[in-house]
């Protein structure tokens, strides 16, 4: 190879080298993901929300104050803080869902999912305990209403050590939690669970957050997230007529026998 062929090799691995680097950028940056991507997760419709596109142009961020890098399975505490665009932080809150902060932490392979709820100080920060329980980064959001509007900041967090992304379930139907049997019905407009356990139907669910039950939807790949609220009748249903097309994590939860379960579904959104 002449010299000035060498050049020219060298040059265009540079540029490939360049292109990696930003399409890394591009995956780690939580901001581009989280208000791209949600905005198009879904429309606010029966409860449902694209919470990430709507905090992103309010100016709120989510700033952590104690270390975004835990050790799988022990115990830390996180405490951080919302800030508006001028750095301040926010400290009136509007009650949702019993609560006036939400913390979903979740994988980002979409295989470990926790839903706490934090403790406001005096000074406007919350904080709450938090177990990573196995290697990988993490996003946080932090999903409340304030000033009449909903928002949902997030944040990567990291757990150390060596981490294989898990391939999501095929979907289905049916799954499994605690020993309870859960079974989904998608008529195009409402996702309704049942609930069985030892072979029988459970028709005395106990209310979680104020209502019969709550779910959460992440999309593979971007993280859009929609958390959605149930309708209004005796069944545990929620409206999703609006989600864009992708493959999604579907995590339910609901209170039976004084305790708090989630059942975890795969859905794929063709059109």
């Amino acid at each position: 190879m002449n010299a000035g062929a060498r050049v020219a090799s060298f040059g265009a691995l540079l540029v490939a080298i360049f292109a990696l680097a930003m399409l890394a950028g591009r995956a780690l940056n939580p901001a581009t993901e989280d208000a791209a991507g949600a905005g198009h997760a879904a429309a606010a419709h029966g409860g449902a929300h694209a919470a990430a596109g709507a905090s992103a142009s309010a100016g709120l961020r989510l700033v952590v104050d104690s270390p975004t890098t835990l050790v799988p399975g022990h115990r830390a505490h996180l405490t951080f803080r919302v800030v508006d665009e001028h750095g301040a932080t926010v400290r009136n809150f509007e009650t949702e869902q019993a609560r006036r902060m939400h913390l979903i932490v979740v994988r980002r392979d979409l295989r470990r999912f926790q839903h706490l709820h934090p403790t406001q100080d005096s000074a406007g920060a919350w904080s709450t305990a938090l177990t990573l329980p196995d290697a990988g980064v993490y996003h946080a959001f932090a999903d409340f209403r304030s000033g009449g509007a909903r928002h949902t900041p997030g944040v990567d967090l990291f757990a150390g050590g060596r981490f294989a992304p898990l391939a999501l379930p095929p979907p289905s139907n049916v799954a499994q939690t605690d020993g309870y049997d859960v079974a989904l019905r998608d008529d195009g407009r409402r996702l309704r669970f049942s609930v069985g356990l030892g072979g029988r139907l459970r028709t005395d669910l106990q209310p979680y957050l104020g209502a019969r039950g709550h779910l959460v939807v992440l999309r593979a790949g971007d993280l859009a997230y929609a958390h959605v609220h149930p309708v209004n009748t005796d069944e545990l249903a929620f409206v999703t007529d609006h989600l864009a097309p992708g493959r999604y994590r579907l995590f339910v939860q609901f209170r039976h026998a004084g305790r708090v379960h989630t059942a975890a579904f795969t859905k794929v959104v063709d059109q």
